[in-house]
């Protein structure tokens, strides 16, 4: 049976805050899906760093010298994964939550289960006997960003047996993460049966589910049908667009030629054509083109620049709020996202969940990890009272 209209669409169409009762308002269910992971980051602030620019992007490379020795003067120890971070953000944001996703038979599987155990999380745990548990080494740069090995592990192996669907039937909301190797092939499945439940369904896919090459982009294109908010970063629009491109009739010449109306914009995203491999293009017209093919809302975050969040008549950018030391920048996707999400969930418009998500997300990049920093209703609540609001721009889409 289908949930009537819900909050999230209300605050979409109207643009306006739905949130009267606070946090007295009955806790809303969210189930999360996607990886999780064993986070192991290695801590040296005598890591080199290499920069090397071209004509379109800048890029920034952290060198390890080869049959060097490096000293480790510390290790930091802590669970990871779209399902597991997003899952911690919504409990303290006064969901009922509950997150499905794989691990193995192994102590690394236990200690990931042990620690959501203690944030009061439901957990519905599949068991992969024979494969590792997830597993992410983090190198931290000095700017606060980080390079990241995986081991996907368990992750890769999520099937439709691990999903409960009577868990997904009787909750309200259904956010979805990375879906690595054969677990992508529940995408399409899970985002049908969410909808035909009623559910509002977000989804922030992992660089796997995006590739033109990977044939978990064609699950992913078929499921935006179903999908309500897609969330991606700078890098992942690039990819996800030239897939696009690749899947359309229209040439790569048509893209070049297209009016750059973005250019008289201050955000840099919108002043500034993308570019990628053999396409170019503006972020008004990634935008329209993933609008067309279902979601209400596309966002797009840009690290240290901000985010822009898409309604077909409205683009939203609000810039970041970078705090005094950037310890590390893992989780900040998973914490802006699910916090954007939680808010729209909870009635707030699109201009004060932007800037709620905002917030969230500069208190998770001041740690190490991607959970210490994830924000309480109140914390978050006192905190957006000393932020300039005159700072989220709109712009009318023509």
């Amino acid at each position: 049976m289908k949930k009537a209209n819900s909050l999230l669409s209300l605050a979409v169409l109207f643009g306006t805050n739905f949130l009267c009762l606070g946090e007295e308002m009955k806790a809303r269910k969210v189930v999360t899906i996607g990886s999780a992971t064993k986070d192991v980051f290695v801590k040296n602030d005598e890591i080199e760093h290499l920069e090397i620019s071209s004509k379109t992007e800048k890029k920034s490379y952290i060198l390890l010298e080869e049959g060097k020795k490096i000293s480790m003067p510390n290790v930091g120890v802590y669970t990871g994964g779209g399902s597991t971070n997003t899952a911690v953000s919504f409990k303290r944001l006064g969901f009922e939550v509950s997150a499905i996703f794989k691990i193995g038979n192994d102590a690394d599987g236990k200690f990931i289960l042990e620690e959501l155990e203690k944030e009061g999380i439901n957990v519905h745990a599949g068991i992969k006997d024979g494969v590792k548990t997830g597993f992410s080494f983090i190198i931290p740069s000095l700017s606060g960003d980080r390079t990241v090995f995986v081991h996907r592990g368990a992750n890769a192996f999520l099937e439709g047996v691990d999903i409960p669907n009577d868990l997904i039937k009787n909750a309200d909301l259904l956010y979805l993460t990375s879906l690595s190797g054969d677990s992508a092939k529940q995408l399409q499945p899970i985002t049908q049966l969410a909808k035909q439940s009623g559910l509002d369904v977000a989804m922030n896919p992992g660089a796997g589910q995006l590739r033109t090459d990977s044939q978990a982009v064609d699950q992913l294109k078929k499921s935006l049908e179903n999908i309500d908010i897609l969330i991606l970063n700078d890098d992942e629009a690039k990819i996800f667009m030239h897939s696009l491109v690749e899947s359309k009739t229209y040439s790569v010449k048509q893209l070049h030629a297209a009016d750059k109306s973005g250019s008289k914009y201050t955000p840099e995203l919108f002043e500034n054509f993308i570019y990628h491999k053999n396409i170019m293009f503006n972020l008004h017209q990634f935008f329209k083109e993933v609008l067309s093919c279902g979601p209400k809302i596309v966002v797009v975050t840009n690290g240290h620049e901000g985010a822009y969040v898409a309604t077909k008549e409205i683009t939203y950018f609000f810039p970041a709020i970078v705090p005094e030391k950037v310890a590390s920048t893992l989780g900040a996707g998973d914490s802006f996202g699910s916090c954007f999400v939680a808010c729209l969930s909870k009635g707030l418009s699109v201009d004060d969940s932007i800037i709620n998500a905002t917030i969230n997300a500069s208190s998770v990049v001041s740690f190490e990890d991607a959970k210490t920093g994830l924000l309480t209703w109140k914390e978050l609540e006192n905190k957006a009272r000393n932020i300039d609001k005159s700072k989220l721009q709109k712009f009318i889409v023509s």
